[in-house]
């Protein structure tokens, strides 16, 4: 595979330690080498071919990072309260955009961990390339995909510019993401959404 082909997979990723799944997909769409997916994994799928499988290790600085202990914060419980909040263990909680994870909560004192999750885990990862994506229409159907969860929309494509008639509405976030995404990969000027009422 080269960087900027586009692509379906299915794959499994496990925490090594423990065995337990946290994510699968089937038949998801990702452009290779552009950040679709984790860095380690980025890196294995240029090195396979359509057809082919694999199960390959994935080092915590080449998935989600090192745990960082500096991440783990004390936060006197008065804050909360200040928010009519009631931290308990295992609570999400978003500070300064970032989210955290309550460890602890006692003599008014609440420990949140903002390390991501997965970070300092050696992943497994099961990964097979199922396609390679050739045509436009196709491509354009795979960022709308993996951008939203929208499967096959209407998409035309003329000289510089790609319509894209839409079944459900999507926020202007994703609209953004994927008519940014076309601009780049289809070298086009101009994307426009269409919705039916």
């Amino acid at each position: 595979m080269q960087k900027g082909d586009f692509i379906r997979i299915n794959y499994t990723g496990r925490i090594k330690e423990t065995g337990e799944i946290f994510d699968k997909g089937e038949k998801i769409p990702i452009v290779v080498g552009e950040g679709f997916v984790i860095k380690g994994l980025d890196e294995i799928i240029q090195k396979m071919n359509v057809g082919e499988s694999k199960t390959e290790e994935i080092p915590p600085e080449k998935a989600f990072g090192k745990r960082l202990p500096e991440l783990v914060k004390i936060i006197h419980l008065s804050e909360f309260r200040k928010h009519n909040t009631n931290p308990y263990p295992g609570m999400i909680i978003k500070a300064d955009n970032l989210y955290g994870r309550v460890l602890s909560v006692s003599s008014g004192r609440v420990k949140i961990d903002f390390n991501h999750p997965l970070a300092g885990k050696i992943l497994e990862y099961d990964i097979e390339i199922v396609e390679k994506i050739e045509k436009s229409e196709e491509k354009v159907n795979a960022l709308v995909e993996f951008f939203s969860g929208e499967k096959n929309p209407e998409v035309k494509i003329s000289e510089k510019t790609v319509k894209i008639k839409l079944k459900n509405k999507l926020s202007e976030v994703q609209k953004n993401r994927i008519s940014e995404s076309v601009k780049k990969y289809l070298k086009v000027e101009k994307v426009l959404f269409i919705e039916e009422f």
